[in-house]
């Protein structure tokens, strides 16, 4: 990568690139019109170096160019050749060992003495030598490479994207895909079981425009999800964002009843899913420095929760700090990854629920009522537009204003 600035071609560094004991040159001619200039530029006018018949009388007979005219030069190499541009220059050491004059032909080698990765920052050896090979400054430079920010791209933030969603056949999941298709990006419909109902989701979407494919394949095999991404990608191309909504039954059960089959069923569907999905997704989001995890969470997790639901709650706890974790680990790669939190929504899981329940849970609720799976789809599609673009490790709760945090 490089800049240009006229005929100039400056070297655009990446820090890793960089190795230690590699090494730069650069040549100058010296002129009386470069000391000149330089005493303009600084008000240096000591006759040392401006006037002939002075420094005649001198024990060099001639004029002397400013020491630092030559050790400027170290400035150049730096910022145009070794690192290159962008790097800045934070201290010198420099011995000045013999002056250089008019006619001379400068030769600054700069190399890589060591560097810290931690840091940003790298010493470099500098010796200035003359046409002779006579060295004329040594010393050491101390240069940071700054680490530019990427350019946020509108224009593909808000290009169409292939989802893949998991649990896509019923539910939340179903109503993403047809959300998500509707505002243009193609779909990967997941299922597990229910291949007639997928293939309804891939029937309406498709009769309305849309793109979508339905995949079976089961979650918790990492074979199976790789195989579940290969078909996918060879289908409808890169998966650029996972929607994870696949859920096994969580109907409520006292904690006297369960065993630890029964936590593990939960956890391997919510947790252990979301793993080989991301696990799966992961290396083309980063290669293409740009991608989008989001996980279907609960406002369960927050507060105190509801009774009989401890499997459910502890996997879907488990959920969300996954996805804090890998936001954190991701986002300087180009990679959001973010929960959406419903609370109670008008779906199959919640049809054995007693009216009672889901009535009390309505009057608890400031807007009064259950959310619908479209409100929560509405989320997953914001999450993956351009006005999400600067949002990640969050966890959006869609429940009526019954959790406010």
């Amino acid at each position: 990568m490089a800049y240009r600035n006229g005929d100039i071609i400056i070297r655009m560094p990446h820090f890793d690139d960089i190795k230690v004991g590699d090494v730069a040159e650069l040549k100058h001619f010296l002129t009386k019109e470069d000391v000149q200039a330089f005493a303009a530029l600084t008000g240096d006018f000591n006759p040392l170096h401006v006037d002939e018949e002075f420094a005649k009388r001198t024990l060099f007979h001639k004029p002397v160019v400013h020491g630092m005219l030559s050790a400027s030069f170290i400035s150049t190499i730096i910022g145009t050749l070794l690192p290159g541009g962008g790097a800045l220059w934070m201290s010198q050491t420099l011995d000045f060992l013999r002056p250089a004059h008019v006619g001379d032909t400068l030769r600054v080698l700069a190399s890589v003495k060591q560097k810290s990765p931690a840091t940003r920052v790298m010493l470099l050896k500098i010796v200035v030598s003359n046409q002779l090979g006579e060295e004329l400054i040594r010393g050491e430079s101390s240069v940071k490479v700054l680490e530019l920010r990427n350019e946020v791209n509108v224009m593909d933030s808000n290009a169409q994207k292939t989802v893949l969603i998991t649990g896509a056949s019923r539910g939340i999941g179903a109503a993403t895909a047809v959300k998500l298709a509707e505002a243009g990006h193609a779909v990967v419909v997941n299922y597990h079981s229910s291949e007639g109902a997928a293939q309804q989701v891939v029937a309406k979407i498709t009769q309305a425009g849309g793109r979508a494919i339905a995949l079976k394949a089961d979650i918790t095999d990492p074979e199976g999800v790789n195989s579940l991404f290969l078909s996918a990608e060879k289908a409808m191309g890169p998966i650029h964002a996972v929607v994870h909504c696949a859920a096994p039954n969580n109907a409520p059960r006292p904690f006297e009843q369960l065993n630890w089959g029964s936590f593990q069923e939960q956890l391997d569907v919510h947790l252990k899913g979301a793993f080989h999905c991301a696990k799966a997704a992961l290396p083309k989001m980063l290669e293409a420095k740009s991608g989008d995890l989001i996980f279907l969470g609960t406002v369960y997790n927050d507060g105190a929760p509801p009774v009989q639901q401890a499997r459910y709650v502890v996997a879907k706890s488990a959920l969300a700090s996954l996805a804090r974790c890998l936001a954190v680990e991701y986002g300087p790669m180009g990679v959001r990854v973010n929960v959406v939190a419903p609370g109670m929504t008008q779906t199959e899981m919640i049809a054995d629920l007693p009216d009672k329940v889901k009535m009390l849970t309505k009057m608890q609720t400031p807007l009064r009522r259950l959310a619908e799976p479209g409100e929560i789809a509405d989320a997953m599609v914001f999450l993956l537009s351009p006005g999400a673009r600067h949002i990640t490790g969050q966890t959006l709760r869609i429940c009526g204003g019954a959790v406010m945090a």
